[in-house]
């Protein structure tokens, strides 16, 4: 074979290498900017009428809220009026991309200890989301939901109307703890409204443990992992977040102890009432 024909063969495979590796980078570029744009949960979502019906016909659907910064929160308005209907309840929690238009959802009742971690699956303006696991304490059955045009202030008056009757409902029913599976040791209700309200709400228990590690800063945000809460401010930074837990009429909260230069070393406990902790 003439030197000729070596430099053209030579010369031959390497431009075809090139349009492999830099055709490849082309393609895996729009490939990954489309991807990120499919990844992203915003705006408020209404759940189908199908799913959202009591056995007795009512509707009652839920609202869901996300964030970009993926937060996530879920309204459900009550029904009817004094005499007859249903109770709203509202949750709060988070998001996050699992990539192939999957997400992973963990969220809570704001008032009960109800918890749930779900999937959803999201189809253009439309998805489906249930729980996890089916043997889950507390399981959220499959539903759909579809985008709706509806404005984040309009969404937040019906959030607080809604957390305002699932307040109430907890109120009605007497229970001696935020938990559903306690009302067989229920008090009266009126011994309960106040024991509610200092209690069952992880928000405001939050902002007063954040009160006392850093009473100059204010409470961005509340989130629940699992038995645990954190609370942080805008910064969301690692020695700005606070973990507490709730456990009956007590908090246990964490903080950085003296000499410990990790930047989320969180190594000190401490536990207080929560009539102490709210003053009341």
């Amino acid at each position: 074979m003439s030197k000729r024909n070596k430099w053209l063969i030579l010369f031959v495979f390497v431009v075809a290498a090139a349009i492999v590796v830099f055709g490849g980078i082309k393609d895996d570029s729009k490939s990954t900017s489309s991807l990120q744009e499919k990844q992203v949960l915003n705006g408020v979502y209404k759940e189908s009428n199908d799913d959202s019906k009591h056995d007795d016909g009512t509707e009652q659907p839920n609202y869901i809220y996300f964030a970009k910064d993926g937060k996530v929160l879920i309204a459900q308005p009550e029904t009817g009026d004094e005499d007859s209907g249903y109770y709203g309840n509202a949750y709060r929690g988070t998001w996050k991309s699992l990539g192939d238009n999957k997400f992973k959802l963990k969220i809570h009742d704001v008032y009960d200890k109800d918890y749930y971690i779900l999937e959803l699956k999201k189809d253009g303006n439309n998805f489906t989301m249930k729980s996890t696991n089916d043997k889950a304490k507390y399981v959220w059955y499959e539903d759909d939901y579809s985008k709706i045009d509806m404005t984040a202030s309009d969404f937040m008056d019906m959030f607080n109307k809604a957390k305002d009757s699932d307040h109430q409902g907890i109120q009605e029913n007497g229970y001696a703890d935020p938990d559903n599976d306690s009302s067989s040791n229920a008090t009266s209700t009126s011994n309960h409204s106040d024991s509610s309200s200092t209690s069952t709400d992880p928000d405001e228990i939050g902002k007063a443990v954040y009160a006392r590690v850093f009473p100059s800063e204010q409470v961005d945000s509340v989130e629940q992992d699992g038995d645990k809460y954190y609370v942080s401010n805008e910064y969301h930074t690692a020695d700005s977040t606070i973990p507490f837990q709730i456990n009956g009429d007590k908090v246990t909260y964490w903080t950085q102890a003296d000499g410990d230069s990790t930047a989320d070393g969180k190594n000190d406990a401490h536990t207080v009432s929560i009539k102490d902790l709210l003053g009341n």
